[in-house]
């Protein structure tokens, strides 16, 4: 994990939920992340994303957002405290995340680009072919 979180937290969300957005590249034998290429040549990458709380005990649920219209099913949902409210996105570009987390009866709203996920989730053991993996989505 990144100990230098790249994510503008609002006040709200570090205050009530106190957690850490981050995302991981689903990686083949190789290491190397995995992705499925279209026609154009653009990398549809697996990616898993997540919301890591010490209050994940006391989260109902949690929704990811891909908030860009080009996406076919841009709306996932956790309630999987266990495994830090994993969701499976694909994605070939940068992409405003919007999470929402259910507390008791109160909810609250987080906005992280996908590379800062990723920047987050694959922290200082980032191999160089991670790396590129992040530019290209930086870049789409």
């Amino acid at each position: 994990m990144n100990t230098a979180d790249p994510i503008d937290y609002t006040r709200s969300f570090a205050d009530n939920v106190r957690g850490q957005l981050y995302a991981r590249f689903r990686l083949g034998p190789d290491g190397t992340p995995e992705f499925e290429e279209d026609e154009d040549g653009l990398r549809h990458y697996t990616i898993d994303v997540y919301l890591r709380s010490p209050r994940a005990d006391e989260i109902y649920e949690v929704k990811y957002v891909m908030d860009d219209p080009t996406y076919y099913d841009p709306v996932g949902y956790s309630a999987d405290a266990t495994n830090d409210f994993h969701e499976v996105i694909q994605s070939y570009g940068e992409v405003p995340v919007v999470v929402t987390v259910q507390i008791g009866g109160r909810v609250y709203e987080q906005r992280a680009w996908l590379s800062q996920m990723l920047t987050n989730g694959h922290g200082a053991g980032t191999t160089p072919v991670i790396r590129d993996a992040i530019e290209r989505i930086k870049k789409n």
